[in-house]
């Protein structure tokens, strides 16, 4: 990855910002959140006081029968298709699975009742046989202004519901119903007098099995078979003006009692005033994000008679509780709490308020936009900046990266380095750079001043040995002393070569820096030097490959001449003395191209990129002891020559791998 790349990924650290960012806006919203729960619920117990005061219109304590305001006089015919609600109106007694399940209701000042009663084991009888025989049956407890009266309910068969006293005999007052027997038991549904006023009632339920054994269920006492009387309560209509009044605007207000029937409601949930502030894309964000504990919509109908929500159970018992969810609908969030409503320190009811809560998704908006922009401004400057940063700091390590490519020449001479004055680690390393560059190329000046200082130096004592040798030459000396002298002045010829070897390299580059371009043919002049090299090469077979007319090149001559005795040399000593050497001229674009090919040992692999560098031969001791001492200055001048004519030379071996071919590419000088 690039140091860009790595930079303007360092960049989305940034993120962090509006991560951070959101966590507080998250943090600000439950604070919020937490100011309307407790000024709900500082509303909720306000108003629960309110109600509390005037406790006549509330249900009494302890249990009590709820009834329902029916809009019509149901059908006593033992069928509950015409009670509207039914199937969430019962009150069901007789243990886990209740038995016995009843239902009461109000129609044009009359009290009706529905009894279910789940029995498989028949054993009925009619309401005036004798109370000391054991039957199935239904005992009816009703309490008005002007006493008790206990009446007992039983049919043999479905029909027209018998009714007796207590002691089988006919009951004061007409009560009209219908006993209908189904497959898993009967269902009674009668209707009392409509002057006759019931202030609290109780219901039993006796059923006998086959074995004679008795069960009861219904309003029972601690007493064994007592038989009590609960109250009745219904719709409070005379309370919606004190929740209408006392209940703050904007608010629905609900009464239950502690069944969770409804026994009064007020007010309604105010339509959202932002609605039109926020997107619904928005809206939908902030309510995916923020209210996930949000429970679902409440399922119940505005008008429904009982109320079943988690928050209202905790009130009705005794633990006020908040809520959040969404409306019906889904467009928009409500909070609903709830407070136990009670009287001398006992719970009469349950009151709940419900509200929208737009003022919570309207400041998060505008603390999440405020965030947003900021965020978003602040990640752009910042990668902005780091982006011209990292170009610039790329932009600069690619302009050193280059300069230390171009530091050597192909010649190997150093090129002056740049130098930043920049303060930075970059500037540093540039400066570092330069001073070694410096150092190296005063030592490649002081090798490449070697061999003609050394030429130099060793010339006069040489010629003092030489000189030497000879006065003891002509001494009288024994011929074991004159067999060391001539090993003497072996060595001796042996260093004057080199001497001579090292002062023609240097005169060559001296050449090479003064040389002055001309035309001339090289096919006239490579033949002329191959007919010098035929006698050279002998007993070896010369192949001369030359271009069919004459090729002109603008150049240094007298160097090519020098380049080609080099590989001519070159090719003498590694090929045998039965083998060819072939010498080939041809042009090549502007240019010329001349090789130098001869039969002999391949070039080793690793060897062909160093051929050319100086002090480098892969002669063998057998083949130095044949002429003078190489020291491989050869292929240093032939490569020398090449890159004078802006070519270079090349070294490959032979397909056939019986030798090697070195190649000078040559172009015109200007």
């Amino acid at each position: 990855m690039t140091l860009r790349g790595k930079l303007l990924l360092l960049s989305l650290s940034i993120l962090a910002l509006p991560w951070a960012g959101w966590k507080f806006v998250q943090q600000l919203e439950v604070l919020l959140r937490q100011g309307q729960e407790q000024a709900l619920l500082a509303s909720a117990e306000a108003l629960a006081r309110g109600i509390a005061v005037r406790p006549g219109n509330l249900p009494a304590a302890g249990p009590g029968w709820y009834v329902h305001q029916l809009d019509f006089a149901p059908r006593l015919d033992g069928e509950a298709g015409d009670w509207p609600g039914l199937g969430v109106s019962r009150y069901g007694f007789g243990g886990d699975t209740p038995w016995l399940q009843v239902a009461l209701g109000r129609a044009s000042d009359r009290l009706h009742l529905l009894v279910d009663v789940a029995d498989t084991s028949a054993q009925r009888g009619d309401a005036h046989w004798p109370a000391d025989l054991e039957f199935d049956r239904l005992r009816l407890r009703l309490a008005g202004p002007s006493g008790e009266l206990l009446l007992r309910l039983a049919n043999s068969e479905s029909g027209e519901l018998r009714v007796a006293g207590e002691d089988g005999l006919p009951p004061p007052i007409r009560v009209e119903g219908f006993w209908r027997e189904h497959a898993g038991g009967y269902t009674a549904e009668l209707a009392l007098p409509q002057d006759f006023v019931v202030r609290s009632l109780g219901l039993e339920a006796r059923d006998l099995d086959a074995n004679g054994v008795r069960r009861l269920a219904g309003s029972l006492g601690t007493v064994p078979d007592a038989l009590e009387s609960w109250p009745l309560h219904g719709y409070a209509g005379a309370l919606e003006p004190a929740l209408l009044a006392l209940a703050p605007p904007g608010m629905r207000a609900l009464l239950v009692d502690r069944e969770a029937w409804v026994i009064a409601r007020a007010g309604h949930v105010r339509s959202d005033p932002t609605e039109g502030d926020l997107l619904p894309w928005r809206r939908g964000i902030y309510r995916a994000l923020l209210f996930r504990d949000s429970l679902p919509a409440a399922t119940e109908a505005p008008d429904a008679r009982r109320v079943d929500r988690p928050e209202v159970a905790s009130a009705i018992a005794g633990t006020p509780q908040v809520s959040w969810r969404r409306d019906p609908s889904g467009a928009r969030l409500l909070l609903t709490a709830a407070v136990p409503v009670k009287v001398e320190g006992q719970v009469r009811a349950a009151l709940s308020l419900e509200r929208s809560n737009s003022e919570v998704l309207l400041l998060t908006d505008r603390a999440f936009s405020g965030l947003l922009g900021v965020s978003l401004v602040a990640f752009l400057a910042s990668g902005g900046v780091m982006f011209l940063f990292a170009s610039r700091l790329g932009a600069r390590i690619r302009r050193l990266r280059d300069a230390a490519e171009r530091a050597l020449d192909r010649e190997g001479r150093v090129t002056p380095f740049p130098v930043t004055r920049a303060r930075d680690e970059v500037g540093d390393l540039s400066r570092s750079f330069a001073s070694l560059l410096d150092q190296v190329a005063a030592y490649t000046d002081y090798l490449r001043s070697l061999s003609g200082k050394l030429s130099h130096e060793l010339n006069t004592p040489l010629a003092i040995v030489r000189t030497s040798l000879d006065n003891l030459d002509s001494s009288a000396l024994p011929d074991e002393a004159r067999t060391y002298i001539g090993r003497a002045r072996d060595g001796v010829e042996r260093m004057g070569n080199l001497v001579r070897t090292m002062s023609e390299v240097t005169r060559i580059e001296h050449a090479i820096q003064a040389a002055e371009p001309e035309s001339c043919d090289l096919r006239a002049l490579v033949a002329d030097c191959a007919e010098g090299y035929r006698s050279l090469l002998a007993p070896r077979a010369l192949r001369v490959e030359l271009p069919p007319g004459p090729l002109v090149l603008r150049g240094a001559p007298e160097l090519v001449v020098q380049a080609l005795d080099k590989l001519v040399d070159n090719a003498r000593g590694f090929c045998p003395e039965q083998g060819w050497v072939r010498l080939t001229l041809a042009a090549e674009g502007e240019g010329a191209r001349l090789a130098v090919a001869n039969q002999g040992p391949p070039v080793p692999e690793a060897m062909r990129a160093r051929l050319f560098d100086s002090l480098v031969s892969l002669r063998e001791k057998s083949q130095r002891a044949e002429g003078a001492t190489h020291l491989g200055f050869g292929l240093y001048v032939v490569k020398l020559v090449a890159e004078l004519h802006h070519g270079h030379a090349e070294a490959r071996n032979l397909p056939a791998g019986d030798g090697v071919e070195f190649t000078l590419h040559l172009h015109p000088l200007p």
